[in-house]
């Protein structure tokens, strides 16, 4: 097993260091070229090394350098280059950026960092580090490991293995598990050893307690394996012979063009660690006679080079007949949506933002070259059997469901237990919609890498599109696959820094167990899928497991959805009215809300049906067939009470209606009623899906006189930004905030919620209020109006008339 000179990312992030002082010197002297001359020149070169060091500082580590040059980098495009040298605030930030350059170069720091030794090690006595605080333990190995050709370094503290990795430079590990620091303490020292070294040795842990956790740690420290005590030396000579095999003979062949050497060197260095033969060069040219050479199985290409754009490149590349099916990612740190576009025309896939983590890089890449060389390897049977290119996921290199169904059949036949999990991301469509589609693939494959952690070797992990990802756990124990669930969406939950956005993860997971051996892939398949769709049925973090009652109740969400249409045709949706009051406990208007009386299921609530129209494009007719109703009612009872309103929600597609604006003037007209007469009620994910249109549309809305409520404020995606750029009048605190106003935190957060309303000068409902205590301690904030079950529930019109709420000057607070 051979590894170049000083091929460790130690010695890599020495030699950054170095360069840094030679690249705030060649800033200067540009910068001083400019000043003198005018030089564009030397603004193109000062433009070309920002753009470096923002890519370079992020991956090296240096996060500041790496934002001081992305900042000046955007100020030296957006300022006209005659007034460049003069701009005071790109000589403050070149200032800086300078200033952090020299930080980090000085020669007391560089004389003070250990040199890196060289390795050239091979089977023949090659180093591995053995830590166990157990000493008849190390001494019963180590003759036979030495007599197999290792030399041995033992260790009993945990603690020095940091240090004696750093100066040893083993090709592999043997590590006890339990420490007196803890029960996992082998595999926590081993994780934080990889983030300080950037390590990619092997290991082998063993433990006297063969338990999940302890292999759930293992699996989370990097390795597929461990071994439960007593362990024999013969074994152990094995596995490490099996772990230190040579390389494949024919291995993925990957060229790398780019003009930052730091960044070739980088990413060269992962991709080799990972066994790749890999080709480098900053030319250009250079690049086009490599590909003649050595037909490599992927190019990987920077956008901004000088002299020659990538997109140029690659279009050079797709002349030579030769090269046409060649693979080829681009990479850049910018986020031109048109050069995106022209990625997607010539490669036939989006290139990649920098800077590129580098678990990322290679799931990238051994997604596509594994696909590239079975095209190449399967030409001709492709056109007979096209299943042979489905079994691998082209985004996250995970395997597809055709591969599961198999894994799925294998099992039932060799008779083990298993339990198929299927996890859906909620709302992911959103990420998309928000923040693009660079960065909803950026988090599937995240989340691809945070779930593979968590998994076992024998257990497996499938994507076959979109948010969805299968599970296949090898076990028969409920609690432990449960247990494991919980313990994936944790995961998901944590915030992961290769987002520039703050996107909060939330997911659904089904599971479905073996026990049936007369069901087939699909059919089970199909049950862990009625179980997530259970689950996702309630917002947040849910984990359900199939029974048979979920099969009727699918069947009846069928019966239910073919029905919506007759029903809407009947006009069997009929409103219902829910009043809101006022601080001085009178009348101000009502909610607007539908309900369905279903012919053979009787009553059917709004959280099932509504969802449905929304699903199957009909929940606009309903919105009409209300504000018909509505509206013509409202005209009655103002005869009696002018001021009387009436609030409406609105979803998705009727705010996208571009007719929206003149439907509704249409019916005010029509009923003789006023603009301010209605309150059109929207929620925070109409905000966000329709972001571009949203701002116009409700300025228009408010021109014409209309309120605006933001519903449910406070659950799912609430930002102050959307205050902010967002004309809305009203606040509806969510039910879920008012019915925990006995919890001192959310009682907070409702209080703080008021308070900012008050700030920004907006009127706030509080939904949900059917106790008095609650009622007290929101007239205590003076919380503008109510609704809720302690006032009255949603009334029909018959109810409503025969009720007291229409009487004028009726006061409802003291009754």
């Amino acid at each position: 097993m051979k590894q170049t000179d000083k091929n460790k990312w130690r010695a890599m992030q020495i030699q950054y260091r170095l360069n840094l002082r030679h690249k705030a010197e060649s800033i200067q002297q540009n910068w001083m070229a400019l000043q003198q001359n005018t030089d564009l020149g030397a603004l193109t070169q000062l433009q070309h090394l920002s753009h470096q060091l923002a890519g370079s500082g992020s991956i090296y580590g240096f996060p500041d350098v790496s934002r001081y040059a992305k900042s000046l980098n955007h100020l030296l495009q957006s300022v006209e280059p005659t007034k460049v040298s003069n701009d005071t605030t790109i000589k403050l930030q070149l200032a800086d950026l300078i200033q952090e350059l020299n930080n980090h170069y000085t020669d007391e720091y560089v004389a003070d960092e250990p040199e890196v030794p060289l390795a050239a090690l091979g089977f023949n006595h090659a180093k591995i580090v053995f830590v166990d605080d157990d000493t008849d333990m190390l001494q019963y190995h180590r003759a036979p490991l030495e007599a197999a050709g290792y030399h041995v370094i033992e260790l009993q503290d945990i603690k020095q293995l940091s240090a004696t990795v750093a100066e040893q430079q083993p090709i592999a590990a043997i590590c006890d598990m339990v420490f007196p620091e803890g029960e996992t303490a082998g595999a926590d020292y081993l994780i934080a050893l990889r983030e300080q070294q950037g390590i990619n040795f092997p290991v082998i842990f063993i433990s006297a307690f063969d338990t999940f956790d302890s292999r759930l740690a293992a699996v989370r420290a990097g390795s597929s394996h461990f071994l439960a005590k007593p362990v024999s030396s013969q074994a152990l000579i094995q596995m490490l012979a099996n772990l230190l095999q040579p390389q494949e003979a024919n291995p993925y062949r990957i060229l790398l063009v780019d003009d930052d050497a730091d960044v070739l060197r980088f990413y060269r260095q992962a991709l080799q660690l990972a066994g790749y033969q890999i080709f480098c060069t900053n030319d250009p040219k250079n690049a086009l006679t490599l590909m003649i050479k050595h037909q490599p199985e992927l190019v990987l290409i920077d956008l901004h080079m000088p002299g020659c754009h990538g997109l140029e490149l690659g279009q050079v590349i797709r002349q030579h007949n030769e090269l046409v099916n060649i693979p080829i990612v681009f990479m850049s740190a910018d986020e031109s949506t048109d050069e995106k576009l022209a990625a997607v025309r010539l490669a036939g896939d989006e290139f990649i933002h920098k800077p590129i983590a580098p678990w990322r890089l290679l799931m990238v890449v051994e997604a596509r070259v594994k696909r590239s060389r079975l095209l190449q390897q399967q030409k001709r049977q492709i056109m007979r059997q096209p299943e042979l290119v489905q079994h691998l996921d082209t985004l996250t290199a995970l395997p597809t469901l055709w591969l599961l169904k198999k894994d799925i059949e294998h099992l039932q036949q060799n008779r083990q237990p298993f339990y198929i999990l299927k996890l859906n991301l909620n709302k992911f469509h959103l990420v998309n919609d928000v923040y693009g589609h660079g960065t909803g693939d950026l988090l599937l494959q995240t989340v691809a890498w945070k779930l593979a952690q968590q998994l076992r070797a024998e257990d497996k992990l499938y994507r076959q599109n979109g948010d969805e990802f299968w599970l296949l756990i090898h076990s028969a124990d409920v609690n432990a696959v449960q247990k494991l669930a919980e313990k994936l969406l944790f995961q998901l939950s944590q915030h992961s820094e290769a987002f520039h956005a703050n996107i909060n993860l939330s997911a659904s997971i089904g599971l479905c167990a073996s026990h049936d051996q007369t069901a087939n892939a699909d059919t089970l398949m199909q049950q862990a899928n009625m179980a997530q769709h259970e689950a996702k049925k309630t917002p947040g973090y849910q984990i359900r497991c199939y029974n048979s009652t979920m099969q009727s109740n699918i069947s009846k969400r069928y019966q239910i959805q073919q029905s919506l249409k007759q029903a809407l045709l009947d006009e069997a949706f009929y409103p219902v009215y829910q009043p809101i009051v006022n601080s001085q406990g009178m009348l101000k208007g009502f909610e607007l809300l539908s309900r369905w009386q279903h012919s053979e299921f009787g009553p059917i609530a709004p959280d099932t049906f509504i969802p449905l129209l929304e699903e199957e494009g009909l929940i606009s007719l309903l919105t009409q067939q209300m504000l018909h109703k509505g509206l013509a009612q409202l005209a009655q009872w103002r005869k009696t009470l002018p001021e009387l309103t009436l609030s409406i929600n609105l979803s998705v597609p009727d705010i996208a209606d571009a007719q929206l604006p003149e439907l509704l003037q249409q019916l005010l007209q029509k009923q003789q009623l006023p603009a301010t007469a209605l309150t059109l009620e929207i929620t925070e994910s109409i905000l966000i899906q329709q972001k571009d249109h949203i701002t116009k549309k409700l300025e228009h809305l408010k021109m014409q006189g209309f309120s605006i409520a933001l519903d449910d404020f406070g659950t799912g995606y609430s930002s102050l930004s959307y205050l902010n750029n967002y004309t809305v009048d009203i606040l509806k605190i969510d039910r879920s905030f008012v019915s925990n106003l006995s919890d001192p935190k959310a009682r907070r957060l409702t209080l703080a919620i008021i308070h900012l309303a008050k700030e920004l000068e907006l009127k706030v409902t509080a939904e949900g209020v059917e106790q008095l205590q609650q009622l007290t301690i929101l007239q205590d904030e003076y919380c503008h109006f109510y609704q809720g079950y302690y006032f009255s529930k949603p009334l029909t019109v018959n109810e409503l008339e025969q009720s007291q709420w229409l009487k004028p000057s009726s006061q409802l607070l003291d009754n």
